[in-house]
């Protein structure tokens, strides 16, 4: 195990342990939450992105715009079902169900040939190419990348044109609630800039600032609700402690059955170019480190009116629908089978997790104890940075808030700091798994169970 994939295990068991929480997957890259409060109808692009999102079965995730989202995933699982119909209109049926097979190959496709671009595109640009765009989120928002983002809209856009033909032939063989969800992911043809938002619609700026239909997610509090309920008084306060002497195998054991690699990193500082990674610990053994949170809280997140969850349920117990109503899951496709299968749920699905719940802490603060040599490597890094990250703490130096950090250094050996700022910081989600497909008992421990690890 590395010294930052430990020290990222120390954080992982102390948030789960604390905090009560078994379910957990810590954001592996900060996010502070800056969201905008957005009109009525609407909501913040920044905010979108996130609740959004599908996340990977991994204790540790990044929310980025490559992300797989909830609902392309949720409306990929009724590609492979189908519904009892008619013997008139059965091969009306098959024959939209291979134009929808077809039109998901071609997302497919677009996508991996985004990919490839972009792989291709670093590996030629060398470090210029990585200055000017530190990740993949960079590069797709550059000139080179929107004809490939440009391809994977059309494709998705047909895809959703062929399934919604299937489901409008299937749909007077489905469960009311089932019809009434389906009748809602589908795309709303009015202008959101002037229209109202239909049911299982919100409005979402582009990145032209343009405003574009999007599945509804629902929060449960306002951003501001956060701020007053954190500001007040501290509950949820907890203090995280580190120690790279010690060794932690937490994310071994949390629900996703193994960690991950991670392709942020763990300490960093911001200076005029961005985050730098420093290296802190990997050769110091006698590194400590304390991080006090002045109060948390979990804010739930729902999907909108789209969603049928329960009918998900009867679809991964392979059960059948009321009435004499029924549907086939469509061979090779099967409800939750082992890695190299073709499954709807479970660890090797198409839909895998949800976000029921964010983690949100207020006004962190730390303190860095370490060797008077790492102190001296690093000591100009430390004053004359604007920023200091920790795993998935930041502090400062993103989207211009380096003046809401302060910070010092002493004794040549401590470095501490904390963030004045009023904004929280999302530490990460917590994770409910769609069909009511549990990790396996075998590769899955409470947050109890983690405090034994």
């Amino acid at each position: 195990m590395s010294n930052n994939e430990n020290l990222f295990s120390q954080i992982y068991q102390q948030l789960s342990t604390q905090l009560g929480i078994e379910y957990l997957q810590m954001n592996g890259t900060p996010q502070n939450f800056t969201w905008n409060v957005a009109p009525t109808g609407q909501m913040d692009p920044t905010a979108y992105q996130m609740i959004s999102a599908m996340p990977n079965w991994s204790p540790v995730g990044n929310f980025s715009p490559t992300a797989t989202r909830f609902f392309d995933a949720y409306k990929q699982i009724f590609s492979h079902v189908t519904f009892k119909v008619s013997p008139e209109q059965q091969q009306a049926v098959t024959d939209a169900t291979n134009q929808v097979t077809q039109k998901q190959n071609a997302i497919v496709q677009a996508e991996s040939n985004m990919n490839q671009a972009y792989l291709a595109a670093k590996q030629n640009g060398g470090v210029i190419f990585e200055a000017q765009y530190p990740t993949i989120s960079d590069w797709l928002a550059s000139p080179q990348a929107q004809s490939y983002q440009t391809a994977v809209k059309d494709a998705t856009a047909a895809f959703n044109q062929a399934l919604a033909f299937k489901l409008q032939l299937e749909k007077a063989f489905m469960p009311q609630s089932l019809q009434n969800a389906i009748e809602a992911t589908v795309m709303p043809t009015s202008n959101p800039a002037s229209a109202t938002a239909p049911r299982g619609w919100v409005k979402v700026p582009n990145g032209s600032g343009i405003l574009e239909w999007q599945p509804e997610f629902k929060i449960g509090k306002s951003g501001q609700d956060w701020r007053n309920e954190l500001t007040n008084g501290s509950q949820g306060a907890f203090t995280i402690t580190l120690d790279a002497s010690e060794q932690s195998s937490a994310m071994n054991h949390s629900w996703a059955g193994g960690s991950a690699g991670y392709s942020t990193f763990f300490w960093g500082v911001h200076g005029s170019g961005g985050w730098e990674k420093i290296d802190l610990s990997s050769q110091d053994s006698s590194l400590k480190a304390e991080i006090k949170v002045e109060s948390s809280t979990l804010v739930d997140v729902s999907p909108g009116d789209w969603y049928d969850g329960g009918f998900l349920n009867e679809l991964a117990n392979a059960t059948q629908g009321q009435s004499g109503q029924g549907f086939t899951i469509v061979s090779p496709w099967v409800a939750n089978g082992p890695q190299g299968s073709s499954s709807l749920f479970g660890q090797y699905g198409i839909l895998t997790t949800g976000i029921v719940q964010l983690l949100v802490a207020y006004k962190p603060s730390f303190k860095v104890t370490m060797s008077k040599a790492t102190y001296n490597r690093n000591y100009e890094k430390f004053n004359g940075g604007g920023g200091f990250r920790i795993g998935p703490f930041n502090f400062g130096g993103n989207g211009g808030h380096e003046s809401e950090y302060v910070h010092s250094t002493s004794g040549n050996n401590t470095f501490e700091g904390e963030t004045t700022s009023e904004n929280p910081v999302i530490l990460g989600v917590v994770v409910s798994f769609p069909g009511n497909v549990s990790p396996n008992a075998n590769k899955s421990k409470s947050a109890a169970d983690l405090a034994e690890v």
